[in-house]
This record gives structure tokens, C-alpha cells and sequence, in this order.
């Protein structure tokens, strides 16, 4: 798949470490020579990611290709509470990040609404090239949750985020939304580096002493791998 990188684009890096060096991370980026700040407050992050039936979206990322595709739905803060939430398509090419966001109106993710009835609403929102291009890849395959940090650096150069306590439902043989089944899933620590493209070669230098490693690193791919055992 071929994906034209737009001008305003960000550099994306991350880094992956155990959950028990949650605190050294923390005081890393507080002790910072940009003098970073928390942007925002920590909240819940959800996510449902869809893909098509023979898993494409998933191939593309394990296999490595240069541009790569992932849908999701996302909200914030409570699990059973979506009606306040945004389709996501997310691109990658190489190491660069971006992504079209599309508001949701009164959606809602409850027992008594199955998958196809809550993919419909989701089309029903969408315009149309994005209608066409979701409904290749309208499967339901995993929801997963975590908690996330922002911090900002002083200039503005450099965003950071920090998700831990990862939790998975699998949701690939569901009719209905499985909220309560949890996937038991490697406890670690993402943190991410999010910066424009012109100051690429500063970030290099500020990366030199970071405590974590750089990692590719999927929370789609990792949650399928989990929910399947491989």
C-alpha cells in the first residue's frame, strides 16, 4: 500500500521498558534539560480495533511494511461509556505518523448491541471514502485499555506519552462486546516520542540517555498476539 506522507506529519519513536520502571521513567523526564511539563491530565484510553477477516491490517505491521493502516475506535475513561468517542485511521510510513479523526454522534457500545449494529453506526458517520475503506476492514478484533501520561517539553518541540496497566478482551468469536473477559498480557511500559519532522537531529541528541530501549512496538499487534497465544 502506497501512502502519500503529508507536510505536516511527526516523527513517531518508541520505547519499551518493564512496568516496574514505571518511577525511573517518570523522574527521567522530570530531571529533563527541556523542563517538561504535564500536558494534560492521566486518563483511561480505550481503543476497538478493527481489521478485515483474513487479519491484513495485522500482516502489514508484522511483516514490516514501509506504510501501514490501522482503524480503531477510541474514548476515554470509563470502558462501558463510548458515546463520547472518535473513529480513528491511523498511517504509518517509515517513521512517520499521522491520522484522520472522525467524531462519532451517540454511539454507544452496550450488551444488547451487537458488532453489526455498532459497525453500522460507525458507517453511517463516516464520509464516503472513508465509508468504502472501513468496510474492508470492519471486523472487531480486540478492545484494549490503558493508562496514559502527557507531558510536554517547555519549548514545545517534544511531546512524550506514557501507557501502562495494558488490558485486553478479545473480541474475534464475540456477536456481542466482550467487556469482562480479560487476555493476560506482558506487563511493560510504552513511552513515546512525538516530534515535527525539522527537529529530528535536536530529539537525536536528547534520546542519547533515555533508560528505555527503542522498540517497534504495536499495541494492536502485541493485543492479537495475546489473544491467540503466539
Amino acid at each position: 500500500m502506497f501512502l502519500q506522507v503529508p507536510k505536516n506529519t511527526r516523527y513517531e519513536i518508541k520505547f519499551v521498558a518493564y512496568e516496574h520502571n514505571y518511577y525511573s521513567i517518570i523522574n527521567w523526564i522530570k530531571l529533563h534539560e527541556l523542563n517538561f511539563k504535564r500536558e494534560y491530565k492521566s486518563r483511561l484510553v480505550n481503543n476497538i480495533y478493527f481489521d478485515t477477516h483474513s487479519y491484513d491490517l495485522f500482516k502489514s505491521n508484522i511483516y514490516g511494511d514501509s506504510s501501514r493502516v490501522k482503524m480503531r475506535y477510541r474514548w476515554y475513561n470509563t470502558l462501558k461509556e463510548t458515546t463520547e468517542g472518535s473513529f480513528e485511521i491511523k498511517f504509518k510510513r517509515n517513521l512517520y505518523g499521522w491520522k484522520k479523526k472522525f467524531k462519532m454522534n451517540n454511539i454507544q457500545l452496550i450488551n444488547n448491541s451487537n458488532w453489526k449494529v455498532f459497525c453500522k453506526s460507525i458507517i453511517d458517520n463516516l464520509p464516503q471514502k472513508e465509508k468504502t475503506l472501513f468496510k474492508f476492514s470492519s471486523s472487531p478484533k480486540i478492545i484494549n485499555q490503558y493508562k496514559r501520561d502527557y507531558f510536554i517539553s517547555d519549548d514545545r518541540s517534544l511531546r512524550i506519552t506514557i501507557d501502562k496497566n495494558h488490558s485486553v478482551y478479545d473480541q474475534r468469536y464475540y456477536s456481542y462486546p466482550n467487556l469482562t473477559k480479560k487476555t493476560l498480557t506482558q506487563r511493560t511500559v510504552v513511552m513515546e516520542f512525538k516530534f515535527n519532522r525539522k527537529d529530528r537531529l535536536k530529539i537525536d541528541k536528547l534520546m542519547k540517555n533515555i533508560p528505555m530501549r527503542v522498540s517497534r512496538n504495536s499495541k494492536y499487534v502485541n493485543s492479537i498476539r495475546a489473544v491467540t497465544g503466539n
